[in-house]
């Protein structure tokens, strides 16, 4: 058993860093642009909306401005964008690899996670040393990532798991998935908090197992408060069901993946 998680582990640590190469290759960069992209994608969204006086964030209360609160939980969500589109057609994606090779089907969207991960984790070591230069430090609250991260992953595997098995039993899923991003952007409290959302609307909202996870990274990095716990007990469980689904699916459909591929 220790022996086949280390074998696991292994070939998914190789599916992760190929994912990561290969994103980039033939590239002058290469490598780099795991760091570049999320670097560019942060500044130019405090360019605008912090040198900007009229873009305001949440009430009185609130801590620091429109940028820096929208990038906090800009973070988490790319994270499970980028994992879940791309691991959606892991399958179809690698296909050559899954009907020819002996590896564990599910280690391929895992390995978009993986990868989405690393650059999530580039991330926010950009964010973190832009808020220490503008003077907003929660300090030991930046230790809660280490709570809430561990759920935004089980989210974004499960759904990862989920997707891509539903894509190598009908190709329309992977790009139907891609147009559902949208929706479930707007209504995640990314680019506003979530507290002046309507009555009428935010049932929707709390029922999304993101808007926790989001609310905690700004919670955290940010205005330097606990989240509440509830929200993330919610999001875990969605996860867990998730996960859970996508393993029933992985090993219901493994011995025909090969079929189903070919």
């Amino acid at each position: 058993m220790r022996v086949a998680a280390r074998r696991w582990f292994r070939l998914l640590g190789h599916l992760s860093w190929w994912d990561l190469v290969a994103q980039y290759f033939g590239s002058w960069v290469g490598l780099l642009w795991n760091v570049v992209l999320p670097g560019v994608v942060i500044v130019v969204y405090l360019a605008v909306f912090e040198l900007s006086p009229r873009f305001q964030f949440g009430g009185w209360d609130a801590v620091g401005g429109y940028g820096v609160n929208l990038v906090a939980a800009l973070l988490p969500w790319l994270l499970f964008q980028e994992g879940v589109a791309r691991a959606a057609s892991s399958f179809v994606d690698q296909r050559h690899l899954l009907t020819q090779i002996p590896i564990p089907a599910a280690l391929f969207p895992l390995a978009n996670v993986v990868s989405a991960l690393v650059r999530h984790l580039a991330g926010l070591a950009i964010l973190a040393a832009i808020l220490l230069g503008s003077g907003i430090n929660t300090g030991l609250h930046w230790g809660g990532l280490l709570v809430v991260l561990p759920i935004a992953l089980l989210l974004t595997s499960g759904a990862a798991l989920v997707f891509a098995s539903l894509t190598a039993l009908h190709r329309d899923v992977a790009p139907t998935i891609g147009a559902a991003m949208l929706p479930i952007f707007f209504t995640t409290p990314v680019i506003y908090p979530a507290h002046i959302v309507p009555e009428t609307l935010r049932v929707i909202m709390d029922l999304n197992p993101l808007t926790p996870v989001v609310t905690a990274y700004r919670d955290l990095l940010v205005t330097g408060r606990v989240p509440m716990p509830g929200g993330l007990l919610w999001s875990t469980a969605v996860g867990a069901v998730l996960l859970a689904i996508g393993v029933v699916l992985v090993r219901r459909i493994g011995p025909e993946l090969a079929e189903r591929l070919g």
